[in-house]
């Protein structure tokens, strides 16, 4: 899948970034030098994902420029105005893995809403649209689905954070940054997959996780970002008999050196 070969964040945002450029082809609008750009702030684009911090945004989108998945370019019609336009080289894509580019779609999940293409210094405003169809950006084990009519409420991830850094402190942890953004990471990826928010943790199992982190496993040392999203990925594409994929269940030492094994040799 594509997200094991440039990361589940890079996946998730070149998924959105497709999405748009599909809008702008259907409105025809911004079709210059050849291409279709769509363009945002780094604080719009966080409107559109609001699980990451800005600074996690910002590597992505520049993990992909240098990956050279994603194209660069400035048509503003203001010069003072610095905002981004992207758009997607298809052919590196199609290098990347052919299989993740399909009769022109990616098969990724498509994530939509929040703020798009309304600066006022370029004055397009798109229609809030809904994709009906959306895929998993990683292959795990179905869980049972809620009955009809029970959608869990998605989850504040504000009081997700302020839940992770009051345990960190609790736990004599002052910085609480990676903490936040491994465990907000895997909340995302569970998402992803059964498209239904993880369930809230209790006070004490948030503790068990934090301590889990803190302390970490035989092979898993120390609080690293971008070896947990590695972990994290592998995670969901492992098949579990009887497993709910709660974070607590990854958390546990032999799986987390498992998946160490199978991601990171």
């Amino acid at each position: 899948m594509l997200a094991t070969l440039i990361g589940l964040n890079e996946a998730i945002v070149i998924q959105q970034v497709h999405y748009w450029i599909k809008n702008k082809e259907k409105a025809n609008q911004d079709y210059i030098d050849g291409r279709y750009w769509v363009y945002n702030t780094y604080e719009q684009w966080q409107a559109q994902f609001p699980f990451w911090h800005i600074n996690t945004i910002q590597r992505t989108f520049k993990s992909l420029e240098k990956k050279g998945l994603l194209i660069v370019g400035n048509y503003n019609k203001a010069g003072f105005d610095k905002t981004k336009w992207y758009t997607i080289d298809y052919d590196v894509l199609y290098r990347f893995n052919p299989t993740s580019y399909q009769n022109g779609e990616i098969v990724t999940p498509n994530w939509y809403d929040g703020t798009h293409q309304n600066d006022q210094t370029n004055t397009i405003d798109y229609t809030k649209t809904t994709p009906e169809n959306t895929f998993n950006v990683l292959n795990g084990a179905a869980l049972k689905q809620r009955s009809p009519g029970r959608a869990r409420k998605p989850i504040d991830m504000t009081i997700l954070e302020k839940q992770i850094i009051g345990s960190c402190h609790r736990h004599g942890i002052e910085d609480c940054a990676e903490y936040v953004e491994i465990i907000k990471y895997y909340y995302n990826a569970y998402s992803q997959v059964f498209h239904r928010e993880h369930p809230i943790l209790s006070r004490p199992a948030m503790d068990g996780v934090i301590e889990a982190l803190r302390r970490g496993s035989d092979n898993v040392d120390g609080v690293d970002l971008e070896t947990y999203q590695r972990l994290i990925n592998q995670h969901f594409q492992t098949q579990y008999n009887g497993c709910d994929y709660n974070i607590c269940h990854f958390m546990t030492e032999g799986i987390r050196n498992n998946r160490f094994y199978e991601a990171c040799y």
